[in-house]
């Protein structure tokens, strides 16, 4: 698959389909995140690979909670002084699957970074973002080639700040 083939194809993906994926295909896609670039020369991340309802309902407990308190028609229809936005209207259209997305998928895979240090008052501060992005990314490349939908997201805890 050429490499613009491949960009054109991406898609967000809300819905799964009830079948089963063979776990040598999530090894081969973790595998592509491990070729990835980093800027320290280590490679230091590891992956959670989700796919059991319990182990998706303890990680993502905060992602239900937020769902669940989310009424999406208030959010689309709370007046406003101007006329709602494209992205307004998929926001709203989106955030009540959060978590519905989460649970259904065969597979959840997070991407963790390990960095003795974060810090943000430098762009090379940022280095560690960018490695574990490029991780992302080749995990998107590699399952785009497959056909297998991936979803991308961050865990965030109640104390999780920015």
């Amino acid at each position: 698959m050429e490499l613009y083939e491949t960009i054109n194809r991406r898609k967000t993906t809300r819905e799964f389909l009830n079948k089963p994926v063979d776990f040598e295909v999530i090894k081969r896609i973790l595998e592509a995140g491990n070729r990835a670039p980093t800027w320290d020369h280590n490679r230091n991340w590891q992956y959670i690979v989700l796919r059991t309802d319990e182990e998706k309902d303890y990680a993502f407990e905060y992602a239900k909670t937020v769902a669940d308190k989310f009424d999406a028609k208030r959010y689309l229809n709370t007046p406003r002084p101007y006329q709602i936005t494209l992205g307004q209207k998929m926001y709203g259209y989106a955030m009540p699957k959060q978590f519905t997305m989460l649970k259904s998928a065969p597979y959840v895979i997070i991407p963790l970074f390990r960095s003795k240090q974060l810090n943000g008052e430098y762009v090379s501060g940022l280095n560690a973002f960018a490695t574990i992005w490029c991780v992302i990314e080749n995990i998107f490349w590699r399952q785009q080639r497959r056909d297998y939908p991936v979803l991308l997201g961050f865990l965030l805890t109640k104390n999780t700040t920015f």
